[in-house]
């Protein structure tokens, strides 16, 4: 398959034909084989996990050195002819952020009171300052040595479906990995898939969501658009399905943030609306499976309970139905009576460039609405957790009130995590405890504790960060995330390939607050991250990508 072109000529070496394609081999082991790769069942899955990806990076590494190497263009004339000031004008502030986030993690680990366990990570779930300079050092190596290419996002969603469908296969209780055979009953329910546990697995199809709906909007070709409907249909039910309540923060970051990306023309408006009604019709789907099935079906509670059991959710169903044929339905009809050709019926659905059409009223309206959302709910938490009032807000108000018991017990984990970083001297709350060495930090303080657990990880990727690489760890760490948010926005708003894997990074973000921080879900957060900026950075006029 040949890359994206950029239209400008090179005289490209052998050695630097042969990079893009140790990329090509690096992108497809972590989007489409790592998810899917297990040893033995459920038993040390986050070992396998973390040893593929170990040995996929040093794969990645080891080929991109002796290609290097071996080529016209050596690495020894590289640095001969190396400028300092001319090497870092490729640098934008992303890089510069990442690279200061691992500095302050390597700073970390050197003062750290457990050095070997805070570069290992082995006290933790293996994210210490090994995994995350695999993470650096996969980021740079593909941002300048990859050509982006749209197949990239393709193979990531088959090969997801895959993951989406034993996971809805499971949540029959079929199970046809045989994956469970053996483990206790009451625990089948919270392992599912070839990812483990739920929370994991839905943030993993909360990022396949987002690249669904972001590719299913801006498609223009009808067969294709087809596929990426098929896709967010079954991803929908796959992450509901996964019963973890984790996967509604992925659904109101797409369902959020998506409008101020589509509704740049009535294209986009339209995609949305069936979106919209396709979630509420997976709700209303499952929720008659539930009753037809009985306890054939794992019972499905909180979230999902109060958008299904809600008044006038059918009616609403076939009211946006109803809006959906409206809106679509004279397009087809034209269609027909035109009898266009197939080339031409790709106009149904717009071409594929994604133009702004004087929507921008409609996006200010939606922002607006956006602010109000979020400043309600400020003053909803505000007012249950400082004034006492969870009554006013009915069922929602066991999600706004924060005490011991909120989240499964991680509001206990994060009282306990505030009390002692509060405790920290001024050095370890700049610097940390060191990398994923949360459980550590914890161990005394939760030692006998009425849950009878032992907490290694924060269940918030934030928190974790601030208690094991310190308050500047943690603002280096999301300003590499908002500055990509930021490059995205400015650079590459009609690139939905890029767009795509900035919703994917932007649903696993959210999912952060409550998730744990694992090399399960978490490489492929990186990845989707790494070639949306490769995107940017290669297609420096911003169009789309071009068919391979």
């Amino acid at each position: 398959m040949s890359s994206v072109k950029t239209g400008k000529k090179t005289n490209r070496s052998s050695d630097s034909m042969l990079l893009p394609h140790i990329i090509d081999v690096y992108v497809f082991l972590i989007l489409c084989c790592f998810p899917l790769f297990v040893v033995n069942q459920y038993y040390e899955l986050l070992k396998v996990k973390y040893y593929f990806y170990i040995g996929s990076v040093i794969f990645l590494l080891t080929a991109a050195l002796i290609a290097g190497t071996i080529g016209q263009s050596s690495l020894k004339t590289y640095f001969a002819s190396f400028k300092w000031k001319d090497f870092i004008k490729t640098f934008s502030t992303i890089d510069t952020a990442l690279l200061v986030f691992l500095l302050i993690a390597g700073i970390s680990t050197i003062r750290s009171d457990y050095v070997y366990e805070s570069f290992w990570g082995n006290e933790g779930r293996f994210s210490g300052l090994f995994l995350l300079s695999l993470y650096g050092a996969a980021y740079f190596c593909v941002t300048r040595l990859g050509n982006f290419k749209r197949w990239y996002l393709d193979a990531f969603l088959a090969a997801n479906l895959l993951v989406c469908i034993f996971g809805i296969t499971d949540y029959f209780q079929l199970d046809l990995l045989h994956f469970k055979v053996g483990m206790v009953e009451n625990e089948k329910f919270m392992f599912t898939s070839t990812i483990g546990n739920i929370n994991t697995y839905t943030a993993l199809v909360g990022m396949v969501t987002a690249v669904s709906a972001v590719l299913f909007a801006a498609e223009g070709r009808w067969k294709k658009k087809c596929l990426y409907f098929v896709s967010l249909i079954i991803s929908i039910f796959a992450l509901v399905m996964g019963i973890s309540d984790n996967a509604y923060l992925s659904l109101a970051a797409l369902f959020g943030f998506l409008p101020l990306y589509l509704f740049q023309n009535k294209k986009g408006v339209k995609a949305y609306l069936l979106i919209i009604t396709s979630f509420f019709s997976v709700i209303q789907c499952i929720d008659w499976i539930n009753t037809g099935l009985g306890t054939s079906v794992p019972e499905i509670d909180s979230a999902f309970q109060i958008i299904s059991q809600s008044d006038g959710l059918l009616f609403l169903i076939l009211l946006l139905w109803i809006l959906c044929a409206f809106v679509y339905g004279p397009d087809f009809v034209n269609a027909h009576k035109k009898n266009m050709s197939a080339s031409m019926q790709t106009h149904i659905f717009s071409k594929n460039e994604y133009k702004p059409t004087g929507c921008r009223g409609l996006q200010r309206t939606w922002m607006a609405l956006l602010v109000l959302c979020i400043l309600g709910v400020g003053y909803a938490l505000v007012d249950v957790n400082f004034q006492g009032n969870a009554e006013r807000y009915g069922a929602l108000g066991s999600y706004l009130l924060f005490n011991d018991d909120w989240g499964t017990h991680r509001g206990y984990i994060w009282r306990n995590a505030m009390e002692c970083f509060n405790q920290f001297p001024l050095r370890k709350k700049i610097i940390g405890f060191g990398p994923d060495t949360f459980g550590i930090v914890l161990l005394n303080k939760t030692k006998g504790n009425i849950y009878g657990q032992t907490f290694d990880n924060a269940h918030n990727e934030y928190l974790h960060y601030l208690v094991t690489v310190g308050f500047a760890g943690l603002i280096a760490y999301l300003a590499f995330l908002i500055s990509f948010a930021v490059r995205v926005i400015r650079r590459a708003n009609k690139n939905q390939y890029v767009t795509a894997a900035f919703f994917a990074v932007l649903c696993y973000s959210a999912q952060a607050f409550v998730n744990l921080n694992l090399p399960i879900a978490t490489p492929i957060m990186w990845m989707l991250l790494m070639l949306g900026e490769l995107g940017i950075r290669e297609n420096k006029d911003y169009n789309l990508c071009k068919p391979v």
